[in-house]
This record gives structure tokens, sequence and C-alpha cells, in this order.
């Protein structure tokens, strides 16, 4: 089954602003998803329809935060990140 067909599109509906190195937007599932700071909110994503579970995720970018180092992932049209020691390289495709 391919798995676009576990995706749901959400629209926005608030820009809560920036805060720090994230801009923080809300969309029509509840939940908040952040982007860099430059950049501006979709309009609308796509995320796992309810009871799929997250996905897969792809390596978008990574900075170093103190001795750990943030590793950003999309995961079905979300941002979702994982710590890692500062010396350590971001896993290119966690599962989340």
């Amino acid at each position: 089954m391919p798995l676009d067909t576990l995706a749901w599109t959400y629209h926005l509906e608030t820009d809560l602003g920036v805060q720090g190195l994230m801009r923080y937007c809300k969309y029509s599932n509840g939940k908040i998803y952040t982007v860099n700071a430059v950049e501006i909110c979709q309009i609308s994503i796509e995320d796992s329809a309810p009871g799929f579970g997250q996905g897969q995720g792809f390596l978008k970018g990574e900075y170093q935060d103190g001795m750990t180092k943030v590793c950003i992932y999309e995961v079905l049209g979300e941002r979702k990140a994982l710590r890692v020691d500062g010396t350590s390289i971001c896993p290119l495709n966690p599962r989340f």
C-alpha cells in the first residue's frame, strides 16, 4: 500500500511566531509544528492519518546546542528532532 494513502492534509490555523531558532505553526489537526525561524509556515501540510503511526524521518538539518547536536527531520510533513552527542553524526533515516 503506498504511504501517500496514509496521509491527511491539514491547513494552517495560526502562525505563533518565532522563539529562538524556530517558528511555531499551528494546524487544523491541533498540532504545533516547527520550521526554521527564517522560513514561513506552509499553508497546508500532510501528516499521518490517525492510527497509522509516524513513519520514517528524512534528515533536513542539524545544529550544535552546547555539548549536543540537534538533528532535524521531516516525517510526513511534520518536523521532528533528535538530540545526539555533539561529536556524533545524525542518523539519515530514523523511524519515529
